[in-house]
């Protein structure tokens, strides 16, 4: 772990104010304090959590097997999977053409789903928008973790008041990170660009001002609440404790497993000399075993141990799963630890439910991130702040993929159940993506509605008139009558 009081602070820099160095060195004090942390909350994700040895049922040679356990990073993708962001939608019109396009170039989903993880995995990640540079798209979308940005909250706006993004970083002789060397500012009215110089002082590299009145850096949080405005980790203390113990298990699971294999055998009455032409192994494994008498001319006498069991291995990896499944949401199933019977349909749906409900949730409390996000993009499109944006911009929402993620079947049922009630929804874009069909569909089926409806016009058009049936001629004569 690091220490704040390891960094040095920016101190007097050519062009800053006061307020200014005062706001850099608290972001910088958040992020070397949560660096550490945030980077063994990484090493779990990854599989690279040391083995905590206990020292008791583990040889000493054995200590070196290597065992994974990836359950840290199921309890992360198990959840992501079901966090997915589709897209912006407006009142009045599916989509924006000019928006569409911003978050095709820059790869905004993309970029969305990698902060998702990352904030799963550290609680927060942060998300920032610039303008693009020569040969660069209008609007350049980025996503850093939490181990390289730091932000300090708003509680009276319910946002981001500044935030940093470390870009680059200092390392010493043996690769340890002792500071930054580049680190992006953004506040409400202003970004800034510092880097560190080789003398030991600080350079104001860039100072760009920013229109818009907020920063334009969002989070994205994982369980946020009161005291805690950017939230928690999936990988929490009981679900790296709980790690640490299959860890454990996994090890002495691989060395009774050599055990189990090769059980121990016992031969009465044997001298030493049996063994001088081949190793103890080539006599386990030898065809035939001849033995002559002992010294006392009695035949020795050979037997083996009882074999050892692996059923209490994989009943305690199996209470294991079971305590990280209650802590995660994880079916227990998904961890590779067959537990029960096969489950029915209902069965296997309640047993995510506790993982669709915190998707739920982690979409609504980022859904005004995203929003403000969508307004950024439009505005650093445009070239305008974000408040000279038309009443039709301003009514942008962010679209989510359905958490619990039906079969297509059942979903197919359940639309076809609720046209029937509400015929006009069959003429709507939702029903198609509720459907299942993704934007690149959909576009090719209203495409081809729209052709058809065209071909349906022209049609009736050039359709010859059927001759009116029955005899419509009117009387001349009779129309003269009474004249």
């Amino acid at each position: 772990m690091t220490s704040p009081m390891d960094l040095t602070p920016v101190r007097s820099v050519t062009g800053m104010t006061d307020d200014e160095l005062l706001t850099v060195n608290a972001l910088l004090a958040t992020w070397w304090r949560k660096r550490g942390r945030n980077a063994l909350r990484e090493q779990y994700y990854s599989a690279h959590n040391r083995l905590r040895d206990l020292g008791i049922a583990v040889p000493p040679p054995l200590r070196k097997v290597e065992t994974y356990v990836g359950w840290p990073a199921k309890a992360v993708d198990a959840m992501a999977n079901r966090a997915v962001f589709e897209g912006y939608t407006f009142q009045g019109t599916d989509t924006n053409i000019q928006l569409d396009a911003v978050v095709g170039d820059c790869d905004f989903v993309s970029a969305y789903s990698q902060a998702v993880t990352d904030a799963l995995v550290s609680s927060c990640s942060f998300l920032c928008i610039t303008k693009g540079g020569f040969g660069e798209p209008d609007v350049i979308a980025s996503a850093h973790s939490a181990r390289d940005g730091a932000a300090i909250w708003d509680y009276r706006l319910n946002r981001i008041k500044c935030g940093m993004v470390v870009a680059d970083v200092r390392r010493n002789s043996s690769g340890r990170v002792i500071g930054p060397a580049l680190v992006n500012v953004f506040t409400r009215s202003e970004t800034l660009v510092l880097r560190w110089n080789r003398n030991g002082r600080w350079v104001l590299e860039a100072r760009e001002s920013n229109p818009h009145g907020v920063p334009l850096m969002e989070a994205v949080r994982y369980a946020p609440r009161l005291g805690r405005p950017f939230g928690k980790s999936r990988i929490s203390r009981p679900v790296m404790a709980i790690t640490d113990s299959a860890v454990r298990e996994a090890l002495r699971s691989e060395v009774a497993a050599e055990f189990v294999a090769a059980p121990q055998k016992y031969i009465m009455g044997a001298t030493d000399d049996i063994f001088d032409d081949k190793t103890k192994w080539e006599a386990y494994m030898g065809s035939f075993l001849a033995l002559g008498l002992d010294e006392n001319g009695e035949r020795m006498q050979v037997g083996q141990f009882p074999q050892g069991s692996m059923q209490s291995h994989t009943e305690y990896m199996r209470d294991l799963a079971a305590r990280f499944s209650g802590e995660t949401g994880v079916p227990v199933s998904s961890l590779g630890v067959i537990h029960d019977n096969p489950s029915s349909a209902e069965a296997i749906y309640a047993a995510k439910e506790d993982l669709v409900i915190e998707a739920s949730n982690f979409n609504r409390d980022n859904r005004s991130a995203l929003r403000r996000i969508g307004l950024l993009m439009m505005a650093v499109a445009q070239g305008v702040a974000v408040g000279d944006l038309t009443d039709a911009d301003k009514t942008i929402q962010p679209r989510f993929m359905n958490p619990s993620l039906p079969s297509v079947v059942s979903q197919s049922d359940a639309m076809v159940q609720q046209i029937g009630a509400i015929p006009w929804i069959g003429e709507s874009r939702v029903a198609l993506e509720q459907l299942g069909y993704d934007d690149a569909q959909i576009m090719r089926l209203m495409s081809d509605k729209k052709k058809a409806q065209a071909n349906a016009v022209v049609a009736s058009l050039v359709a010859p008139k059927e001759a009116p049936v029955g005899d419509t001629a009117q009387d001349v004569g009779s129309a003269n009558d009474g004249a």
